[in-house]
C-alpha cells in the first residue's frame, strides 16, 4: 500500500475546521477520512493504488467545499495540491465610509456672504469702483469652487458607491453558490427517489413473476438498482453513465425473466413489466452533463408515471 499526501491551499484560516473524505468512485464508500494540519497538509497512509474521489468538507456548509477526482500511483507516495475557493467562506461587512466634512465648504460660503454683503448697500447713482467689481468677481469664483467641492464630497463621481457595489457583488456570488448547492442537493435527492421507485417496481415485478428470494434474476435486478444508490453523489456525467448501464441491465434481465416465464402469457403485458420497461427506457436515455439538465431529465420520470416522485415513493410504502 502507498501513502497519499495532500496539500490544501487557498484559505488557511479554515484548515483546522476541514475534513477530508476519500471515496471509492465505483461504490461511493468512504475509504479514508482525515483532518489537515494548520498548514493544510494531510497524510493518508495505507491506501491502495487506483482512482478515488476526494471531498473536502466544512461544518458550516451543506455540501463539500471541493470535490476532485484523483489517482493514487502504484509506486511511491502520491502528492497532490488542492486549491480552495476563498469566496466560499467570505462574508465581508459593508465598508464604513467616513462622513464627508462639509465644514470647509460652509466656511467658504459664509466668507463670500460676509464679503459681498457691503456691496448690497449701494444707492442709485453711487459709483461701483474697480475694487468693488473685483471683490464681487473674486467671491463669485470662490462660491463656484465651494459648490464644486460640495458635489465631490456629497456625491461621488458617477454617483457610484463602491462599498455598496462590492457588497452587492459578494451577495450575488454567495447567492449563486447557494443556488448551486441547492441544485446539487436537490438533484441527489431526486436520484435517491428515482432509485427507490425503480426498486419498488422491481419488487412488484418479481412478486408478479413469482420469483423466490434466492432467484438469481431477482438478485441481479436488485444489484442493478443498487448501482443507482451507490452513484448518488457522483457528478452528472458519471451518474448518466451509471444510469445508462443500469437501464441496459434492467432491460436484459426483464427479457430473460419473460423468456423463462413464457408459460404466463399475461406477464409481458402486465403493469409491472410495463413500468419497469418505462424506467429502463428513461435510464438508457440519460445523457446529461450538468445538474440543471439532469433535473429536467429526472422530471420526465415524474411525468411518465403521473405523480411526483416523492409522492409515489411514500404512497407506495404505505400499507
Amino acid at each position: 500500500m502507498q501513502a497519499l499526501k495532500l496539500n490544501i491551499l487557498g484559505f488557511p484560516a479554515v484548515n483546522h475546521e476541514l475534513e477530508v473524505e476519500v471515496r471509492d468512485p465505483s461504490t461511493g464508500t468512504v475509504v479514508k477520512t482525515a483532518r489537515p494540519f494548520l498548514d493544510g497538509t494531510v497524510s493518508i497512509p495505507q491506501i491502495l493504488p487506483g482512482a478515488y474521489d476526494v471531498a473536502i468538507r466544512h461544518p458550516n456548509l451543506a455540501l463539500p467545499v471541493l470535490r476532485q477526482q484523483i489517482r493514487v500511483l502504484p509506486v511511491g507516495d502520491t502528492k497532490i495540491s488542492l486549491l480552495l475557493d476563498p469566496s466560499r467562506f467570505r462574508d465581508t461587512p459593508i465598508a464604513d465610509i467616513p462622513d464627508a466634512n462639509l465644514g470647509p465648504v460652509r466656511d467658504a460660503t459664509t466668507t463670500v456672504e460676509q464679503t459681498v454683503q457691503p456691496l448690497a448697500t449701494k444707492r442709485p447713482g453711487e459709483a461701483i469702483t474697480a475694487a468693488d467689481w473685483n471683490t464681487l468677481a473674486g467671491n463669485l469664483g470662490a462660491l463656484a469652487n465651494a459648490v464644486t467641492q460640495l458635489t465631490r464630497l456629497v456625491t461621488p463621481t458617477g454617483h457610484d458607491h463602491g462599498e455598496l457595489e462590492n457588497k452587492i457583488n459578494e451577495i450575488q456570488g454567495n447567492f449563486t453558490a447557494l443556488l448551486d448547492t441547492l441544485t446539487t442537493a436537490f438533484t441527489e435527492l431526486q436520484r435517491q427517489i428515482q432509485a427507490e421507485r425503480i426498486r419498488k417496481q422491481v419488487d412488484e415485478l418479481v412478486d408478479r413473476a413469482g420469483l423466490p428470494a434466492d432467484n438469481p434474476r431477482r438478485t441481479a435486478l436488485l444489484d442493478a438498482v443498487a448501482q443507482l444508490n451507490q452513484g448518488v453523489v457522483a457528478p452528472p456525467s458519471r451518474f448518466a453513465q451509471v444510469s445508462r448501464n443500469t437501464g441496459v441491465q434492467l432491460e436484459s434481465l426483464v427479457q430473460q425473466i419473460l423468456d423463462e416465464q413464457a408459460e404466463d402469457p399475461d406477464l409481458p403485458t402486465s403493469p409491472q413489466v410495463k413500468a419497469i420497461g418505462q424506467s429502463a427506457d428513461l435510464l438508457r436515455g440519460t445523457n446529461t452533463t450538468s445538474y440543471e439538465t439532469e433535473l429536467r431529465h429526472l422530471r420526465k420520470s415524474d411525468l411518465t408515471f403521473g405523480v411526483g416522485g416523492l409522492t409515489s415513493v411514500l404512497d407506495g410504502g404505505r400499507t
